[in-house]
């Protein structure tokens, strides 16, 4: 989960930038980092991996996050598993 990992990362170094603190959106990045860090869990928790509940999470987010989880799933897993699994498509 190479790139998936990588966005959190990025979110997390967003957060702690400071122009993000200086604009007040260093918890926007935080909030997107914990939930791209939920749906690595549910994909990849060898003990409970359950795509629907990934799923279901991943249709409450916000358009921007969304995609880009959407785009690092598809980077990471291929775009057939992305539409099999979450009902997306890049």
């Amino acid at each position: 989960m190479k790139n998936l990992n990588a966005l959190i990362t990025e979110l997390e170094n967003n957060a702690k930038s400071d122009w993000a603190i200086k604009e007040d959106m260093a918890s926007m990045y935080i909030q997107d980092a914990k939930d791209a860090t939920i749906i690595l869990k549910f994909i990849t928790n060898p003990f409970d991996v359950n795509f629907a509940k990934a799923s279901e999470y991943l249709n409450t987010l916000d358009t921007s996050i969304r995609e880009g989880i959407i785009i690092a799933i598809a980077d990471d897993l291929g775009n057939d598993f992305l539409v099999k699994n979450f009902g997306w498509e890049v």
